[in-house]
């Protein structure tokens, strides 16, 4: 039976600033899974599934005297590293698609090749970025971590301790975490340097903003089911053959129970007692995660040279507007404006001492800052608050509960299974240990019962189904993360295999499928033929009044229009159709089809000032920057030289299908 190591309690220093960290919440560790190991770099611009043909390039590796599965630039990519991002990419795939899917079918879909294609991408990225004297500072990686919200007590402090724990469950060291936070900087300044060189063609601009703005009204006309008339009942062979090419409509899913047993902190926590004098011990220790610091609401205008700095400090004092100044140094107020912050949160201990100095309503003197010179001016001061023993007596005891709770986890865990490898049952383990369990039956892959409907008390663990439907009867499966800083087993307890339903059982929903699909087929053909009446020159109020309709007139129609009438693909062929051209498809809501003609067809000036063009131009910059990121990626991976273990690569592929 696997025991979990226990997490190493190591301290990594940046500069003194950085010590030991832990986690406390679903919020951290979701924000250090997103960064840990190379993570974090595909938020920052979808990043390079290139067009890079990853299995092309010669298998310049024999045999296995490496461990790389490529090389960029010399640089090596481990099989660990790849290994963790096709396990990842299957995860998420399997998400999006609602049920799990085997690596052999993960390969089948490409995403092996497309999570290699993007090692190779962010590697090149890495080694180009630095190639180019690009680099982040101790400080600077250790200010992004330690402001970062998702590391930050519920008192605004950094929570060493919660980060140090989150990262244990990952399975991540604070060394390779913060080199990877390191690297996601670098990645910015980058790309910031790319977006800064991007200007958008005007004329680009006013054809796009002309293409998106042109509307187009039409005449039309509802064509409901009903027109086909009734539908006769067909013959035993062919309703018989229809039930066999749609089978699949009549088969039940495979269906499983399972049993759950979880074990989280709060579990623990409940049994642990703290005495008053341990209580008032801790709180001495940490009396500052309690008290409330002053905060002070700053602007912080900054200055190349002290000159500079002077001049403008003259005008203020003479009465001139704040933001005349800092409109004149090419900056917007949301650029100084520091917000309601601490001292602890400035960057330069100098300039907080300034700042928290000065009165509410004053202007300082020019100060020197690490980035040259600034005045500071403070608009509201919130005193600090000192807590009382008494007043967070209770907070304190439940924090320091939990602590220890998460230091014991791991040790009841690997107790559980010892227990369990000695034959122990789910039962009797949550009975000796006070744990939850929980009972499901007849559920899907998908988690729901033959009702399509999901149980209230499922709990929302990742790869809670995939587990039961890839385990069978008596396997013993192992423990997962619960996303509460815990562990859940499960056990499959019975499997009933998906089967089609007999005929005799199903006829009348096989006859009402087998109608309902041939009266769409026929008004497809009748909504076909009137489409073919208006294209030879008949008018639509006259194809309207053969079929005793009326035909209507449209709204200006904007080819990102929908709705309950005009569907987008109504609205997609409108938009291919010059004017007075006919064509048809769906309402936008129910089973009707929609007969129209293009009546006019108007296509606008562009206006630079509204809000629309703004937009397509936010988006063109955006997009423009990503295709040149993509080739800038593309030119380093060309100039440092990429090699694929091809043999190693099938390998791994092979192991992963056995």
């Amino acid at each position: 039976m696997r025991r979990l190591p226990r997490a190493p309690r190591e301290t990594f220093l940046i500069n003194g600033r950085i010590t030991a960290f832990s986690t406390k919440d679903d919020a951290m560790l979701d924000s250090l899974r997103q960064s840990s190991s190379g993570w974090i770099a595909k938020g920052l611009m979808g990043l390079l599934v290139i067009s890079f043909a990853v299995w092309g390039v010669n298998d310049v590796f024999t045999g296995y005297s490496t461990t790389a599965v490529a090389e960029v630039g010399g640089e090596p990519i481990t099989v660990d590293e790849y290994q963790r991002a096709v396990d990842q990419k299957i995860s998420d795939f399997s998400q999006r698609l609602g049920q799990p899917i085997t690596r052999q079918q993960a390969s089948q879909y490409g995403i092996d090749r497309t999570a290699l294609s993007e090692l190779v991408g962010l590697a090149a990225f890495d080694i180009g970025a630095k190639q180019n004297g690009l680099t982040v500072s101790d400080e600077k990686v250790a200010q992004n971590i330690t402001n970062d919200p998702a590391f930050t007590s519920t008192f605004g402090r950094f929570d060493r301790d919660g980060f140090s724990l989150a990262l244990q469950r990952m399975g991540v060291t604070e060394r390779a975490f913060i080199e990877d936070r390191r690297k996601f900087l670098v990645r910015l300044q980058l790309n910031k340097a790319i977006e800064a060189g991007v200007d958008v063609p005007t004329a680009m601009l006013d054809a796009i903003s002309t293409y998106q703005g042109e509307t187009r009204r039409a005449k039309y006309l509802i064509l409901p089911p009903a027109l086909v008339g009734d539908i006769a009942d067909p013959d035993e062979k062919v309703l018989e053959a229809y039930y066999e090419k749609t089978s699949a409509r009549f088969t039940t899913p495979e269906l499983r129970n399972f049993t759950i047993m979880t074990l989280s902190p709060a579990d623990l926590a409940a049994t642990v007692s703290i005495n008053d004098e341990e209580l008032a011990a801790a709180y001495e220790q940490r009396r500052s995660e309690f008290d409330r610091p002053e905060r002070r609401t700053i602007i912080q205008i900054p200055f190349a040279t002290e000159d500079a700095a002077k001049a403008a400090d003259e005008r203020l004092r003479a009465g001139e507007a704040v933001k005349t100044i800092v409109s004149e140094l090419g900056l917007g107020m949301s650029e100084v404006e520091l917000g309601n912050i601490t001292r602890a949160q400035m960057l330069s201990p100098e300039v907080a001492e300034v700042a928290f100095t000065i009165e509410a309503g004053k202007f300082s003197d020019p100060v020197k800052s690490p980035l040259g010179y600034a005045i500071l001016y403070v608009s509201d001061v919130t005193p600090a608050v000192p807590s009382t023993f008494e007043g967070v007596k209770e907070d304190l005891r439940e924090k320091l509960a939990m602590e220890r709770a998460q230091n014991q986890i791991y040790d009841v865990q690997n107790d559980i299974e010892d227990s369990r490898a000695g034959g122990t049952s789910l039962e009797e383990t949550a009975s000796k240990n006070n744990l939850k369990i929980t009972k499901f039956e007849g559920l899907s892959a998908l988690g729901l019962t033959l009702d399509g409907k999901q149980p209230e008390n499922l709990p929302a663990y990742k790869d809670l189904m995939k587990q039961v439907f890839e385990n069978q009867v008596g396997d013993m499966i192992p423990p997962a993360d619960n996303n509460e800083g815990g562990f859940y087993w499960v056990r499959v307890d019975d499997v009933t295999p998906a089967a089609l339903k007999p005929m005799d059982e199903v006829q009348a929903d096989v006859l009402k499928l087998w109608k309902e699909e041939t009266r769409k087929a026929k008004l497809d053909e009748l909504a076909q033929s009137l489409v073919a009446r208006g294209s030879k020159g008949e008018s639509i109020d006259k194809i309207a009044a053969s079929i005793d309709r009326a035909a209507l007139t449209s709204p200006d129609i904007k080819r990102s229009s929908q709705s309950e009438t005009f569907s987008r693909l109504v609205v997609t062929r409108l938009f291919a159709q010059p004017e007075g051209g006919f064509t048809y498809g769906p309402v936008g809501f129910g089973d009707s089809l929609l007969l129209a003609q293009v009546e006019n067809v108007t296509r606008p000036e562009p206006d630079t000032n509204s809000e629309e063009y703004k937009t397509i131009k936010s988006n063109l910059e955006a997009s423009m920057t990503n295709d040149m990121l993509i080739t800038t990626v593309a030119g380093f991976e060309r100039n440092l030289g990429t090699e694929i273990n091809t043999q190693l690569l099938n390998q791994l592929s092979q192991e992963g299908v056995q």
